[in-house]
């Protein structure tokens, strides 16, 4: 039995199967849950009931208590003697042994207290430290966040994460800026006022070239200390963003307009011809929206269609979530440099910026007049889903007043521009990006089957395991963030044993059949399963596959694979004697066209 209380908490049997624990009290619960924070200590009835129940104890806590413990094992554990339940009675008290059930906190303290006895950068406390994070998809007792006896768990299971990414930021920045970055991103996503995270991330993203992002990172620092705590950045936080502005201004001397001619394309962007094509044509539409999935691709494209046409094309980034007016227009900026607009254009921005304030239409009338000297002129914007109301009127100012200029915004799905600015741009197209195909994968050996097509794989085709597993495992956990819990389970099905037909995943899940539908539809939507010529559902990328298989132990996959054999064995027709098919008299007439229902049975029958 396996109970997970990072997170919302669950618990499942040694076959994989969840165990009703909705079905308990809310106060069993919580008894479950103190007992999790602090497993392998016993617990006196007293402390139990003072953690529960704090000041509202009932009449008589020691026989309330008893009860729910009683009603946990029942539950839990059916017809186990309670000698042999994983609740032990000590001491007039109760223990959670980890001895009898497994439990994902009391892992990712070991991996914790491993990872501690190594050396700083040694390769085995980073794979403790990549652990920690694999465990820990959320923060413990999520029902119970603000109750006192969770906070401290709370507390240490937050530190732990932050350490293990920013170990692993600062591990990845001298090889890997993209990796070091979005580790850096997470960190900061869990606490905001911790000034390392953006200092990875403020450095990561100036290695990547991206400039602004870095000043965006400090920007975002800035706020989070100034409003909450009153405080600036740190003299080191402060000295790393005076750094980065030297750097970018011996970088952006003033030059010339720049006259490069289109470069050849590059041998290693693989595929998307007829994107590059629509997106660079003359008959380009005005406004293109690129949607798609984490790690399909629309940065990469939207940086090689730049690369394509140098003097055409000015790429930017989105503010992203939280920005301040400081670096609002920090796309427009990078995108007028990238052109090498003249000075009145980009004095324009920088007076806007500097002022915080939205552009005046002298201002844009003078942007304009920069792009209409430029033949077929096109702005690009990555991760455009933040961009404010004061934006997108400035973009639909520039469209309306630039009869070329072209437009490309990129951002995850339609669905998150509800309620958003960017919604009101509108757009001439909504070009989704599918996966590469296999002909695309040609020069990477074993690309196809490593990648499913899905371009953030490709680049990490021939890199370490651990990197590898560790970007698929991304690219997999968001993807399926969205979905419901059940799209997780049959997708680790799936990896574990193979590729599973619709019925046998009803039988493994014990879920509705309209509900493993429904599952199955939304992850081939999401390029994760792809269907095999017997109707059967299986992973579409080997690198996926491998790394959600890699959390799944040895036994307990064993055991899935030995029910996987069952439920094939006991749905399986037996196959008529050859004889008796030869002495089958023949049917006149034409023959009756097999239904859907004909098609399902017969391809269950050939598992």
């Amino acid at each position: 039995m396996r109970v997970t209380v990072l997170g919302r908490l669950s618990v499942a049997d040694a076959d994989g199967r969840a165990l009703p624990i909705e079905g308990l009290p809310r106060r069993a619960r919580q008894v479950l849950c103190v007992l999790a924070a602090r497993h392998d200590r016993p617990q006196s009835k007293d402390a139990l009931a003072d953690a529960v129940w704090g000041e509202d104890l009932p009449g008589n806590h020691v026989a309330a208590l008893e009860h729910y413990v009683s009603l946990i094992r029942r539950t839990l554990q059916p017809g186990r003697p309670t000698a042999e339940s994983f609740i032990v009675t000590r001491a007039g008290g109760y223990l959670f042994t980890t001895q009898r059930a497994e439990l994902d906190l009391a892992d990712l303290r070991g991996a914790v207290r491993a990872a501690d006895e190594h050396p700083a950068g040694a390769p085995a406390r980073l794979a403790l430290r990549q652990r920690v994070l694999d465990l820990a998809e959320d923060l413990p007792f999520a029902d119970d966040q603000y109750a006192e006896w969770a906070g401290g768990p709370r507390a240490e299971v937050r530190d732990a994460m932050l350490l293990a990414l920013c170990e692993l930021a600062e591990d990845a920045a001298p090889t890997d800026p993209a990796r070091s970055l979005r580790l850096a991103g997470d960190a900061v996503a869990l606490d905001r006022y911790a000034e390392a995270p953006y200092r990875l991330a403020m450095r990561a993203a100036a290695d990547l070239g991206r400039t602004d992002d870095a000043l965006r990172w400090y920007d975002r620092c800035q706020q989070a200390l100034d409003e909450e705590l009153g405080v600036p950045p740190s003299v080191e936080t402060a000295n790393l963003r005076a750094a980065i502005v030297a750097r970018r201004g011996q970088a952006s001397a003033p030059r010339p307009t720049p006259a490069a001619p289109a470069a050849e394309p590059d041998r290693l962007f693989l595929g998307r011809r007829a994107e590059l094509d629509l997106l660079l044509g003359d008959a380009a539409p005005r406004v293109v929206h690129l949607v798609g999935p984490i790690g399909s691709g629309k940065s990469a494209l939207l940086a090689e269609v730049a690369r394509r046409a140098p003097a055409r094309v000015g790429p930017g980034r989105g503010p992203g979530a939280g920005a301040t007016d400081t670096l609002r227009l920090s796309w427009l900026r990078s995108a007028l440099d990238a052109l090498g607009a003249g000075a009145a254009a980009r004095a324009a921005v920088e007076t806007a910026m500097a002022e915080r304030r939205a552009l005046s239409v002298a201002e844009l009338t003078a942007i304009a007049d920069a792009l209409r000297e430029l033949d077929r002129p096109v702005l690009t914007v990555d991760d455009a889903t933040e961009l404010d109301a004061d934006s997108v009127n400035e973009l639909g100012w520039l469209r309306d007043h630039c009869p070329g200029l072209r437009l490309a915004l990129a951002y995850p799905y339609p669905s998150a521009l509800a309620g958003r600015p960017l919604a009101n741009l509108g757009a001439d197209l909504v070009l989704r990006l599918e996966p590469l195909t296999e002909a695309d994968l040609e020069p990477v050996p074993g690309g196809w089957v490593a990648t499913g097509g899905i371009p953030a794989l490709v680049g990490v085709v021939a890199a370490p395991d651990s990197v590898a597993g560790s970007v698929a495992m991304h690219v997999a956990r968001v993807r399926v963030r969205a979905l419901p819990p059940s799209a997780w389970e049959i997708l680790r099905l799936c990896a574990t044993v193979g590729p599973l037909a619709v019925g046998e995943l009803r039988e493994l899940t014990a879920l509705a059949l309209p509900e493993v539908l429904s599952g199955v539809d939304q992850l081939v939507h999401a390029h994760l399963l792809t269907e095999d010529v017997e109707g059967r559902v299986a992973l579409r990328a080997e690198l996926i596959r491998a790394a959600i298989d890699g959390q799944v132990s040895g036994a307990h996959r064993a055991h899935l694979v030995e029910r996987r054999d069952a439920v094939r064995a006991r749905t399986a027709v037996p196959t008529a004697p050859a004889a008796a098919l030869d002495a089958r008299p023949p049917v006149p007439g034409r023959r009756r066209r097999m239904t859907p229902t004909d098609t399902w049975n017969l391809n269950l029958n050939r598992g």
